[in-house]
């Protein structure tokens, strides 16, 4: 799916837990809800004890009605809400090579990441995300906005981001192993 442009819907998927930052995610609305009313977050995933920490966040930014709590995501409510958000955060501290960014990327979800671990090897800054410091909500909520008032980026980062992740493809995956094997004169 190709996005041309972005409403301020936003969706973050990762495990409730201190490592995946998911608090960031909330801080994000907070500072955009001023100049984008109308923004709203999804929030899913399995609790690992931080669940309980992003509520009370909620509810002290007095954003109950624009953070959704949704739980795990099976694949089809991934598809559903996917479809139905315009970007993705990545909040993570810490992270090699995250399967949910491969998963918005290929929904053509434009994707506001921390550059942190692997991240910035597998996106490039500009070209298939926005890349911003670890735990910075003032630098992720510009870069929102940043997707919100320039269409053509939202719809680069769209186009690109898809395109990264089918390289993440099993066809492709497979090849690139196939290449290296035989170049150690193992197959």
């Amino acid at each position: 799916m190709r996005r041309a442009g972005c409403l301020p819907r936003l969706i973050w998927m990762r495990t409730f837990e201190d490592t995946y930052n998911p608090e960031l995610a909330v801080e994000v609305v907070e500072r955009l809800r001023f100049r984008w009313p109308d923004v709203v977050l999804t929030m899913g995933g399995q609790d690992r004890g931080w669940l309980g920490v992003v509520k009370k966040r909620i509810q002290i930014l007095g954003l109950q009605s624009q953070v959704h709590l949704i739980g795990f995501m099976d694949k089809a409510t991934k598809q559903k809400e996917f479809q139905r958000h315009d970007i993705y955060l990545s909040t993570t501290r810490v992270d090699n090579t995250p399967v949910s960014v491969v998963e918005a990327a290929a929904f053509g979800l434009p994707i506001v990441a921390t550059s942190v671990g692997g991240i910035p090897y597998m996106l490039q800054d500009g070209e298939t995300a926005l890349l911003v410091q670890d735990d910075d909500p003032e630098a992720m909520a510009s870069a929102v906005e940043r997707l919100l008032i320039d269409p053509l980026l939202s719809t680069r980062l769209s186009v690109k981001g898809r395109s990264m992740a089918e390289t993440y493809d099993w066809k492709c995956v497979r090849q690139d192993w196939e290449r290296l094997f035989k170049d150690l004169g193992l197959f």
